[in-house]
């Protein structure tokens, strides 16, 4: 029988760095006037991003609220015609009785962590 196994997030040092040598080496293209959405995301937008990742972001503050707030865990399953598959879970229970159980299922990273307000075990109306 697989077990779960806690899990915290842990970008180590040298992935920040590049990601931050990268940042200072973008190079804007030029915009299409009127474009908008068309082709893209609009210029602006991605200037301000880039400027709030490069001077305005700390991922270790980000990287310790996810991991506090966030009971994460790892375990295999068996999938059949797959083999063995490692899953990465939160499991946050209710406190309320009769809650709701609910299972987030994601491909992508940022729906994982899409609730930006997290309450306590005892606010809760589901269990994830």
């Amino acid at each position: 029988m697989f077990t779960e196994t806690p899990f915290k997030i842990s970008i180590p040092d040298s992935k920040l760095s590049v990601l931050q040598q990268k940042l200072a080496l973008v190079e804007f293209p030029d915009e299409l006037e009127g474009a908008k959405w068309d082709y893209g995301v609009p210029l602006a937008d991605v200037k301000r991003l880039v400027a709030r990742w490069r001077e305005g972001f700390d991922w270790r503050v980000e990287e310790a609220r996810l991991n506090e707030e966030l009971p994460q865990f790892t375990r295999d399953i068996e999938v059949d015609g797959f083999g063995v598959l490692n899953i990465h879970y939160v499991h946050k229970k209710s406190e309320v009785k009769g809650a709701i159980p609910l299972l987030f299922v994601h491909g992508c990273k940022r729906v994982f962590s899409s609730r930006s307000r997290t309450e306590t075990a005892s606010e809760l109306t589901w269990t994830v």
